[in-house]
Parts: structure tokens; C-alpha cells; sequence
């Protein structure tokens, strides 16, 4: 297993208190009785805000994630009081990802425990916590960041699955493995076949896999089909009319990446020259499609040469 990075509660912090400032509301969208989507950006992929949402229940409300800081996760909690003004009891992070977790301080300074895979581990964090902080505020701006401090470590940990009963309601928080990320969650609605994938899915079946492996990944999405979900809610973007349609064009891009990029290490290609057909990546735009393309790529290049030298048999490894 692996260790799980133990944030302190306060370790980085941008003001112990959130200005008090009117935080407008983003638009709801009900999925099913007392089930919402709060809609990101459609179009962008993934450099558009995530999708969040939450279940309403008479016993509390369980929000699935918290946005990109805490002005968006103010915003995220103005949304669910157009709603209701049930207490918000739990807090579900699908992943570690700043643009899905660092408003997570909101909800749990209003006393919702956190739900997330004990993992915390991601790439953009290596330099260190305040580093990541310093670069995720360059990117949403300060006054976004107000009030920040990191509450991403888990009350309630999930290592492989565990079922929420909240007010009648059967909620299944499951971890796939390390696909997109070391700490992937997806949260699973039974009676309403409803499933928030994170950043498993995103709108245009590019799901990048950079803290993550495209074997892990290709089984997920067996797992998902398994479910004959009606409702799929992506991590970024549209929330499509045909979740089978979705999962199917991941799946079909992941596997032809993977199948290249095999035939490449086995005929002796170097990677330089395996990625010199794709579009380069976009300057200062990490996760555009372009440039997760690439990234995708050479990572997947590096699964299938350690595949064929033997040195990832398992094809398990974030």
C-alpha cells in the first residue's frame, strides 16, 4: 500500500477566515430526484472548471467535490442553498487535484467530514505544498485563494470500496486503482444508476493520465460499462447523452495510444521520434487537448517500455 502524504490541516494557509463577500451561485442542474450536477465549463476539456455535485437527503447534504479554491467552493455552497439549507455532512474528493479539492477548506469549516482516498500524492505537488500552493494561486489569482488552507487529508479513508447510507440514500464510493490518479474515487448512486467518474472521463475522451497508468485506466472503464450507468458526470465538461458512448471513445483512444506506442518500443523507436506525429504541446497550457495528447503519450510510452523489459508486470504502478 501506498503511504499516504499527510497534509497538516494548516500547513499552507492564505488567511484562517473567508472574506465576507456575496459568493453568487453557479447553475444546478437535477439529475434525479435530490441528485445535482453543478456544471463546469463545456468545451474546454479539461482546463475548463470541473463538475461538482451533491445529494440531498433528509438526513444532510453529500457534496462531490469542492472546486478549485475557496471562492469557487463559497460559490459551490451558495449553489446547493438555492437548494436546501440541509447541513452538509460529507465532503467526497474523486482526487488530489487542486482544481478539484482546494475548496474543500469551506465545507469543512462548516463541519462536513471529509471522504477521500488516503493517497495524496500528485506531480504538481513534488516541489512541495507551499510551492504548489504559490503555482495554483498564479493560476486562479489571490483573491480566489483567500481563506485557503488544505483539507484534503480524509476523515473517513478509502482504500478499495465503502457504502455511504445517508438519510435512506445508498451512496457507493469506490477507488478504480491508480488511473488518473494515485488517489482516484468515483461515487456511485445504485438506485438512480447515476455515476460522478471524476477525472476518469472527460467530455472529449482524452482522460489524461499523468499521476496515473493506461492499464489501470482500461480496467476502470470495463468497470464502469459494468454498471449500465444512465447518467455519467465527467470531471470536466458536457455531461453526455450516452455515458456507453463516452466510457466506449476513451476507451478506443487509450488502447490505440497504448497499442503505438508498444509497436514503437518493440521495433526500437525512440520516444522522440514515436511522439514526432502528434501536434506539440500548447506553450503555458499544460492540459489542453494538445498537450495531453503528448503527455499521454509519453507516458504510456515509458508503461510499455518497462512492460517489455519486465520491470512493471503487474502495469499497476501511479
Amino acid at each position: 500500500m501506498l503511504l499516504p502524504l499527510v497534509l497538516a490541516f494548516n500547513a499552507v494557509s492564505l488567511g484562517s477566515t473567508p472574506p465576507p463577500v456575496h459568493a453568487p451561485p453557479f447553475p444546478v442542474r437535477p439529475l434525479a430526484a435530490g441528485v445535482y450536477a453543478v456544471p463546469g465549463d463545456s468545451g474546454r476539456g479539461s482546463e475548463g472548471r470541473p463538475n461538482a455535485g451533491f445529494i440531498v437527503t433528509p438526513a444532510g447534504v453529500v457534496v462531490i467535490d469542492a472546486l478549485a479554491s475557496p471562492r469557487d467552493g463559497r460559490r459551490l455552497l451558495a449553489s446547493i442553498r438555492t437548494v436546501t439549507r440541509a447541513p452538509v455532512r460529507y465532503l467526497v474528493l474523486t482526487h488530489h487535484h487542486p482544481d478539484h479539492h482546494f475548496g474543500a477548506i469551506v465545507f469543512r469549516r462548516l463541519g462536513a467530514k471529509i471522504i477521500a482516498h488516503p493517497d495524496t500524492r500528485v506531480l504538481a505537488s513534488e516541489a512541495g505544498n507551499a510551492a504548489l500552493v504559490k503555482d495554483w494561486t498564479r493560476v486562479v489569482g489571490a483573491a480566489a485563494m483567500r481563506g485557503f488552507a488544505f483539507a484534503d487529508t480524509p476523515d473517513i479513508p478509502v482504500l478499495l470500496v465503502d457504502t455511504l447510507v445517508l438519510g435512506g440514500r445508498t451512496i457507493v464510493i469506490a477507488h478504480p486503482g491508480a488511473a488518473h490518479t494515485a488517489g482516484d474515487l468515483t461515487v456511485w448512486l445504485p438506485d438512480d444508476r447515476i455515476l460522478f467518474a471524476g477525472d476518469l472521463l472527460i467530455e472529449d475522451g482524452v482522460t489524461m493520465i499523468g499521476d496515473g497508468s493506461a492499464a489501470v485506466l482500461l480496467r476502470a472503464l470495463d468497470a464502469m460499462d459494468t454498471l449500465h450507468a444512465a447518467v455519467v458526470v465527467p470531471g470536466h465538461g458536457r455531461i453526455s447523452e450516452s455515458p456507453a458512448a463516452l466510457i466506449g471513445a476513451t476507451r478506443t483512444y487509450m488502447a490505440r495510444l497504448r497499442t503505438e506506442m508498444r509497436a514503437a518500443v518493440e521495433h526500437g523507436v525512440p520516444m522522440k521520434r514515436a511522439l514526432a506525429s502528434l501536434p506539440p504541446p500548447d506553450d503555458d497550457r499544460p492540459v489542453s487537448l494538445n498537450s495531453r495528447r503528448r503527455r499521454n503519450a509519453a507516458r504510456v510510452y515509458v508503461e510499455e517500455e518497462k512492460s517489455y523489459m519486465g520491470l512493471d508486470s503487474a502495469g499497476t504502478t501511479p
